[in-house]
């Protein structure tokens, strides 16, 4: 015996509730509202982290603001590969020349993860502790 507080059982919503019955010039009207809510939402702008020479007095610094650019762009907890090349493209100067056989595929990489990245440029042009 079918139920007869709703016909059509297709028409419930989420909830078990019925869809409400609105009017297109409604739904024009809600569309609207949440277009210009999009249109007046400031997007986030993250500016790019310095590039990094090899001062070593610089480097915690320089990691904190790839940090900042990583959270703000979704790397914060995945994406280790483009961690990886993202940062080696900021490198100049002597850094860039430390890199360079890793990035040429002339000499292994260690770095399975971003904070095994990190750590060899902290051993590299980290801070030397006295």
């Amino acid at each position: 015996m079918a139920s007869t507080s709703n016909p059509n059982p297709d028409t419930k919503g989420k909830e078990g509730l019925p869809p409400p019955n609105l009017t297109p010039e409604q739904i024009q009207q809600i569309i609207g509202a949440f277009t210009r809510r999009a249109a007046n939402t400031k997007k986030l702008e993250i500016k790019e982290p310095s590039t990094f020479h090899r001062e070593r007095d610089q480097l915690r610094g320089w990691l904190a603001q790839l940090s900042v650019y990583f959270k703000g762009v979704g790397w914060e907890f995945e994406y280790n590969d483009n961690k990886i090349v993202y940062a080696l493209s900021r490198l100049r100067g002597d850094a860039l020349k430390w890199a360079t056989p890793y990035i040429e595929r002339r000499q292994d990489v260690n770095w399975s993860s971003w904070d095994n990245f990190k750590n060899e440029l902290q051993g590299q042009f980290g801070e030397i502790d006295e």
